[in-house]
């Protein structure tokens, strides 16, 4: 489920998938609760951008994605099936923001709005990613598991960023402290992923353990507290 498929599946999902075409596997069990019989319950529509050879590229079309639900009376709780290159209540999708985020953090000459042209966002957005980035975790963690895994020169934190283009361009001290740790915890990520035994499909480091999380835990990384679910 942390695959990301190739541009050529993306557009074979496209093809294939949706109302009147064909449906992905319904799920043997409840992903809640250890019911074992799941029932189809609708469509949803959503219309990502995500990155298709290093640019951010949005469907002419919406992407239909199937709905489920639990045929156990006491649960009954239903979920969307989505293809492994989208996460959940986002329309900018993770490598995207991973992406912008690089982008910014360590060019030397660039800035929030010439970032956004490029992505095709508000410049808010990506100041907004940054400090996201920055409270997701605590880049520690990732070097440490990393480390577990046998990581190519023992996950040394020294790898990580310290001197951050973008903190010499930040208004405070406070904005610099969170700008360095988002280069950390990109870093860290890279560092996790690149630790794996075997090589994740997925190249984006930031989706890839997103996904996981979400698909272990159901933790959904959201990103301004409080926002409602995109429907």
């Amino acid at each position: 489920m942390s695959i990301a498929l190739a541009w050529c599946d993306f557009k074979t999902y496209c093809e294939e998938i949706g109302p009147g075409r064909g449906q992905p596997p319904r799920p043997a069990q409840c992903v809640f609760c250890d019911g074992r019989r799941v029932w189809c319950n609708g469509w949803r529509r959503v219309l990502p951008t995500l990155l298709v050879d290093g640019r951010p590229h949005r469907p002419s079309e919406w992407v239909a994605l199937r709905r489920v639900r639990c045929a156990r009376g006491a649960c009954g709780r239903s979920w969307t099936l989505r293809p492994p290159w989208l996460y959940p209540h986002r329309s900018l999708e993770p490598d995207v923001a991973e992406a912008a985020a690089l982008a910014y953090l360590l060019e030397p000459h660039t800035s929030y709005a010439a970032v956004a042209t490029a992505v095709g966002c508000a410049w808010i957005t990506v100041w907004r990613w940054v400090g996201w980035l920055a409270a997701l975790v605590a880049p520690a963690t990732l070097v440490a598991a990393a480390a577990r895994l046998g990581a190519p020169g023992g996950a040394d934190p020294g790898l990580l960023p310290r001197a951050v283009p973008a903190a010499a361009r930040a208004r405070s001290t406070a904005r610099a402290r969170t700008v360095r740790q988002a280069a950390q915890v990109l870093g860290a990520l890279a560092l996790l992923h690149r630790a794996q035994p075997e090589p994740p499909a997925d190249p984006s480091p930031l989706r890839w353990w997103l996904l996981a999380e979400f698909l272990a835990f159901r933790r959904l990384a959201r990103l301004t507290r409080g926002s409602p679910p995109r429907r």
